[in-house]
């Protein structure tokens, strides 16, 4: 298929080349007669893989050309390899303003995707989609689709409270920057809501395991808010199975992995989860279409795909609004144009004018007897 990718080897480090934003100028942004060229970039080398992100928006792109593209366009989507480093997100961003992406859709890099917005908004590059960093929702030029992190503070901390937690522990993942206010949110909100929690564990995506972490939860006797594989893990070493209540799926294959780690565990997320809505139209869309063209990558899917996914569903809607005479500037127009617009797995997403903050809803779930949905939308 023509136009489906392009990559730059070892993460990227070209200089930007665009000599402006161009964002009025089809040449200059990424769009010629026949073709529309986006990009993203995503962790892969290193502790976090997010090709299955990358892939998931690939999918998307690749369906849409075999549709006949958009507007009678290909779709050619270039990728960056962040490698949950810093200076590689940067030197990613630098490497797709030198290729006049007409847009970033979707990107997953922890470590760096929060300061990376900027640079790539400050030459006019609109950015769609994301982990839901605190910069994605101060930007006017930044297009979230998921709930910001500062909300699932407070969904979990609510959460908490109704489920009766007494005296919990929270682990957070300490060398990501962004997310220590997120951290502050979270706990300022159990302390608001009566829930005396009595140890915070700070970890690391580069640890190799988190027996030390689960050994101090153990013995204050009290168990984590959230988690991650590796402490799930360790968690099963000790043979000590606390409630979890966290944020998000895990990859259909992890959680295969999990037995008793699961037996308390609730979760809650801004889309309906493809675990009991296999009937949904979106869920059978995504789920279809990553299988046929990645379906190595099918099993990897989570919750943080189906950020992608909804991503690249709100570009091409945007992309199909602006028409023929589709640049940077009528692609913007069209996104804050959108309102009330259904992804078919969230509440309808609207933007306008000014910083974006379209989706304030969870649904909550329960891995009892296996995942499934115990409440309707929660919105704050």
């Amino acid at each position: 298929m023509a136009g489906s990718t392009a990559s730059v080897p070892g993460g990227g480090n070209q200089a930007a080349t665009s000599g402006g934003t161009g964002s009025s100028n089809q040449a200059q942004s990424g769009v010629s007669g026949g073709s529309i060229t986006i990009g993203g970039f995503f962790d892969i080398t290193g502790p976090v893989d997010s090709s299955v992100e990358r892939d998931t928006v690939r999918a998307y792109m690749q369906a849409i050309n075999q549709a006949g593209g958009i507007n009678g366009r290909q779709v050619e989507y270039v990728w960056c390899d962040s490698k949950y480093d810093a200076s590689s997100a940067h030197a990613c961003a630098q490497y797709l303003i030198s290729q006049n992406v007409l847009a970033v859709v979707g990107l997953t890099a922890p470590l760096g995707e929060n300061n990376e917005i900027a640079t790539l908004t400050h030459n006019g590059i609109p950015v769609i989609g994301g982990l839901g960093t605190p910069a994605e929702y101060t930007d006017p030029l930044a297009f979230p689709t998921s709930a910001n992190f500062y909300r699932y503070g407070t969904a979990i901390a609510d959460e908490a409270k109704s489920l009766g937690v007494k005296h919990p522990a929270v682990v957070v993942l300490g060398d990501v920057p962004w997310v220590h206010p997120v951290e502050a949110n979270l706990l300022n909100r159990l302390a608001a809501d009566g829930i005396a929690y009595t140890d915070v564990e700070e970890v690391s995506a580069t640890q190799a395991n988190y027996t030390a972490t689960v050994f101090n939860l153990q013995h204050s006797h009290h168990g984590p808010t959230f988690s991650y594989h590796r402490l799930f893990d360790a968690m099963e070493a000790a043979n000590w199975y606390p409630g979890v209540l966290g944020a998000g799926l895990d990859k259909f294959n992890v959680q295969k992995s999990y037995d008793g780690e699961l037996k308390n565990a609730h979760s809650l997320v801004p889309f309906l989860s493809p675990y009991d809505h296999q009937g949904n139209a979106t869920v059978r869309q995504y789920l279809g279409t990553v299988q046929h063209f990645y379906p190595g990558q099918f099993q990897a899917l989570d919750i943080y795909t189906q950020h992608a996914w909804t991503a690249a569903m709100v570009f091409a809607e945007a992309a199909r609004k602006a028409g023929k005479s589709l640049t940077r500037d009528t692609l913007v127009q069209a996104l804050d144009s959108l309102s009330g617009f259904q992804t078919g797995w969230s509440v309808p997403l609207s933007y306008g004018s000014g910083p974006h903050d379209p989706n304030h809803c969870f649904t909550y779930t329960s891995a009892a007897g296996g995942w499934h949905t115990t409440s309707g939308w929660v919105c704050s």
